[in-house]
């Protein structure tokens, strides 16, 4: 579900920086939404690799102590399959993770912009030297 801001235009400098900062703070709070989900998704993969792990385990003990050969072969097959898909697991849980920490960093630069924004709005404006105007990195 997202939710539509009704945008309006400011009326002055300080309310431009106000409203740039507001926006800042709510990009802040959705990446460590995201920063969270992406935890919650790594941790959710690590339990799994550790279970496919336990099923990889169990699945080559049935291949070592199981009935038929059918059995034994079927069992040592599905372990085999089960302890990549655990490595595969890991794998994705460590990328969750990275992206967990990724978005945590936004968050941070975004409530960092936000505190400038907001600062700025309560000074005055800056001249640039030389009537020349700054080189900035975008949004």
């Amino acid at each position: 579900m997202t939710t539509q801001r009704k945008v309006r235009v400011p009326d002055s400098r300080e309310h431009a920086l106000e409203d740039r900062a507001e926006a800042r703070r709510l990009e802040s709070q959705a990446s460590r939404a995201q920063s969270e989900a992406y935890a919650a998704l790594a941790e959710a993969c690590s339990q799994r690799a550790q279970a496919l792990r336990v099923v990889s385990l169990a699945d080559h003990a049935v291949a070592r102590l199981g009935g038929s050969e059918y059995e034994r072969s079927w069992a040592w097959h599905d372990g085999e399959r089960a302890g990549t898909h655990a490595e595969l697991m890991d794998r994705e849980s460590s990328l969750h993770e990275a992206q967990s920490r990724r978005a945590l960093a936004e968050a941070d630069r975004a409530e960092a912009e936000a505190q400038v924004s907001s600062q700025k709005a309560h000074l005055a404006p800056l001249e640039s030297p030389a009537g020349r105007l700054p080189r900035g990195k975008g949004a």
